[in-house]
């Protein structure tokens, strides 16, 4: 085990809810365009930090961050792997991923065309790193896909600097954040010793994680179509429990708040069953803590309606939900099926046997 590369997963997930949390500061203070270019801001790479320049460049600056983080941590985990070798094409089809991205988005700005040949370049970036992907094992493997998203994530960004706020970009901007911070969570718990518990419920806890995932999703589908205030009654909406014949929008506002209560009473069910299993230590705190987050998220929901969508709140809303994803993706990584270790000791002592006992007759 080296201690060194759980610490750069720890940093990269710490520093991923931080870049969430700041992505949602440019969002709800409307600094999404105050850098018009990318990846420079006004044509340098430090302009002046002020104003909407500070939230949106600042934000820039933090994905590096988390970007030089992962690509450390990801040829660190393919020479753990005894895969070093497999750093070289990754590192190469990296650098001309981002250098053909880089390139692509200067020549945009200057011609207000999105230029072919660095376009399909970038491409090419990308399967070189899919190639490289598809060669690793194990945490290897892990510490890759964790570098090909947070690039994912990087061009995202771009293209919505580029293509000024289209809502499908901001939403998959976002729905990626969420799963690079579920793999960097993974990644910095598959790194640590400590044994993984087995309980029952397993099943229920993949269904509320996957729930929850779509329902962040969905809330980033609601911020960024401009649905979060289409209804500002509470609990009803405009005076009834579902209203019909209204705006698309409306529907979507009412989907994110139905999905609200059914992920409230997955995590809290989760949290109910794995505490009667008698866990204990970290995971017995991430379940403690589920419920918490929960009736929290659902104050900061409701305060964000109350408040017309003041920006602490919104923002914290984001947090949270950040931070009850890492929680379930912690829980699904400490635990293992009961029947698993059920049938642990069985193979241990069958592997034990004499070569004439563990013999079975044709």
């Amino acid at each position: 085990m080296r201690p060194w590369l759980r610490v750069l997963a720890a940093a990269a997930a710490v520093l991923t809810v931080l870049l969430i949390t700041v992505g949602g500061l440019v969002t709800n203070t409307d600094s999404g365009l105050a850098c018009p270019d990318w990846p420079m801001c006004f044509g340098t790479p430090f302009p002046k930090m002020v104003g909407g320049v500070l939230m949106e460049h600042g934000h820039r600056y933090l994905a590096t961050a988390v970007g030089i983080v992962t690509a450390l941590l990801a040829v660190g985990a393919l020479w753990r792997g005894r895969q070093g070798l497999l750093s070289l094409p990754l590192a190469a089809s990296s650098a001309l991923l981002l250098g053909a991205a880089f390139r692509a988005g200067a020549v945009q700005y200057a011609t207000g065309e999105v230029p072919p040949l660095w376009a399909a370049l970038t491409v090419a970036g990308f399967a070189g790193c899919a190639l490289t992907l598809a060669r690793a094992r194990g945490d290897g493997r892990l510490a890759s896909f964790a570098l090909l998203l947070v690039m994912a994530q990087g061009l995202l960004g771009g293209l919505t600097v580029i293509y000024r706020l289209p809502v499908t970009v901001l939403v998959l901007h976002l729905a990626t954040s969420m799963l690079f911070l579920a793999t960097a969570v993974l990644l910095w718990l598959r790194l640590g010793a400590a044994p993984r518990i087995a309980v029952g419920g397993r099943g229920l806890l993949w269904a509320a994680t996957g729930a929850l995932y779509v329902q962040i999703v969905l809330g980033a589908t609601v911020r960024h179509t401009g649905a979060g205030l289409v209804c500002t009654d509470l609990p009803l909406c405009r005076g009834a429990l579902w209203p019909s014949g209204v705006h698309p929008a409306v529907h979507l506002h009412m989907a994110h708040r139905a999905l609200a209560l059914v992920v409230a009473g997955l995590l809290v069910a989760v949290s109910l069953r794995l505490a009667r299993a008698g866990v204990s230590g970290v995971v017995r705190a991430l379940v403690l803590a589920l419920p918490v987050l929960v009736l929290v998220q659902i104050a900061l929901g409701i305060s964000t309606i109350a408040t017309f969508k003041e920006t602490v709140p919104v923002t914290a809303h984001l947090l949270l939900a950040a931070l009850l994803l890492a929680d379930c993706v912690g829980l699904l990584s400490l635990t293992a099926p009961a029947e698993v270790a059920a049938a642990a000791p069985e193979r241990a002592a069958d592997a034990a046997a004499p070569p004439a006992a563990r013999a079975r007759p044709a």
